[in-house]
Order: structure tokens, then sequence, then C-alpha cells
């Protein structure tokens, strides 16, 4: 497998790919970055991957050097020139050179990876999440700081669950890379702040808008007991229902109707995209 990636205006294998050991983003875990996929070979929604970049890079007093117009040719190329069977793109902006003065000179990264997959079963059947008292610092901006769920991953896998989902006196939150919903009877709940706005949280409660009810509302972890479907929601991975939190079933700890029929909205969208 072939794939390629940009580097402050060249594009190389990423193989080849690199920046200097000095930079924000090793030294001191400074920058951002987007995540975007493609249905059919053509990148999705990646307006919206590029505003929200955009967004996250301003609070931390970063800039984009190229135009929106040619990341997007970047990454096409990219993404005709690698030999993936299911394209995504990855944006990385760094925090520059320590070196230099603070946010003068970021390094621009654009990177073409396989899509990740997941067992056909989680989808089917649903997953655990585990509940872990945890706010993530500047919500709203994407960071490359992932420091917390990455020591999480040895509880992760000694609980057997699928994720971490993150509480605090916020609310429930998110998932460390998904978005999380419940569903109380009808009603479509999900979280309205301190959490990042995902692009697919954004099309699911437009889809959903014509069928449910909708709160985007504080959830207090005390609710978690009586919710009668929950499932999370990313780039990669779609919706994937949540049939068990801790060690408590959600409703009847069955993948629900309701979210099913997202699901299959969410396909039909995809599949016309």
């Amino acid at each position: 497998m072939s794939t390629l990636c940009y580097v402050n205006g060249e594009i190389l294998s990423t193989s080849k790919g690199g920046i200097g050991i000095s930079d924000l983003a090793l030294q001191r875990g400074y920058g951002v970055f987007d995540y975007a996929r493609t249905y059919n070979r053509k990148l999705f929604h990646f307006d919206d991957n590029l505003h929200r970049l955009r967004l996250s890079a301003s609070k931390l007093h970063l800039k984009l050097p190229i135009p929106d117009i040619e990341i997007t040719a970047v990454a096409e190329q990219l993404i005709r020139e690698s030999t993936l069977n299911t394209p995504s793109i990855r944006l990385i902006l760094t925090g520059g050179y320590s070196a230099s003065p603070f946010f003068k000179d970021p390094n621009f990264i654009i990177i073409a990876e396989e899509l990740p997959t997941y067992p056909a079963s989680v989808y089917s059947l649903g997953v655990k999440l585990i509940k872990v008292e945890y706010q993530r610092e500047l919500p709203h901006v994407k960071s490359i700081n992932y420091m917390n769920s990455i020591r999480l991953e040895p509880l992760r896998r000694e609980k057997n669950a699928f994720d971490i989902l993150y509480y605090s006196e916020n609310g429930v939150t998110e998932c460390p890379r998904s978005n999380f919903f419940i569903f109380q009877g009808d009603r479509l709940v999900t979280p309205s702040s301190h959490v990042l706005h995902g692009i697919t949280r954004e099309i699911i409660l437009k889809l959903a808008s014509d069928h449910f009810p909708i709160e985007v509302r504080k959830i207090d972890p005390g609710e978690l007991s009586t919710i009668d479907e929950a499932f999370i929601t990313s780039t990669s991975k779609g919706i994937i229902p949540v049939t068990t939190i801790d060690a408590h079933k959600v409703g009847t700890g069955l993948v629900g109707d309701r979210t099913r029929i997202l699901m299959r909205l969410l396909n039909e969208y995809t599949e016309n995209y």
C-alpha cells in the first residue's frame, strides 16, 4: 500500500514525511488537527472539517498557511495518488518550532490514511462504555493532546469496554473520540456544552429532527440508569449503539429501534452523498 502526505508545500511518501524535533507539538503537545473521511472516494463534508480546524487553530493562536481551496485540492490529490481502499484525510497544524517566536511558523501536514473499520458485531449487538470522571481541557478545540484517553487504555481493556465515557460537574459529556446521545422514550438528547461538536453529530441532529423531538442540554450522570437507548457517533464510526454502561444494561440491553432508525437514515444519507 502506497500512501502520500503533504508537509509545508511538499508532497511525498508518508514514510519520508517529517518535521523537526524542536516543534512544540513534540516538545509541549501544542497543536490541532482534524479528520475527514470519504464516501465513494469523495471527501465528506470537508468544508465543515476545515471550518472546525480553523476555529481550533484560532483558539491556540495558530493560522493555517494556505486557503481552504488549496487544502481541498491537496487532499483530493493525496486520495487520487494513494492506494487506499477507503481513504481518509488527517490535517495537522503544529505549534511550530520552539526557537521561533511563538505561533509564527506552524508546520502544516496533510496525511492520506486508510479509514479504520469496526466489526459488524459492534453495530448489530452494541458496545460497552465505562464512565470516567474527567473534563477535557478546551473542549471545543480538536487538540492533538490525547494523553488522558491513552493513559486510560489499560483500564478500558481491563473492563472489556469499547470506549470511555467522560463525565464531570458539567454532566456526561463525550467519549475521547466520539459524541454521545441518549434516547428517553422518543426524545433524543445530546450534551449541549463542554464537548467537541462533531461533524457526524450535527448530521445526526439534522436527520433526527423530522423523526424525534430533540433536546440539546446537560445530561446528568444519574439519568443514565433510566435511559432507553444510547449511541455514539464519529467520522470513522458513524453510529455505534451503546447497550451497556459500566455494569448496567442500557434499556433492554439490545440495540434499540430508534437507534436503528437513525442508523438507517445515516446510511441512506451517505450512500447518496
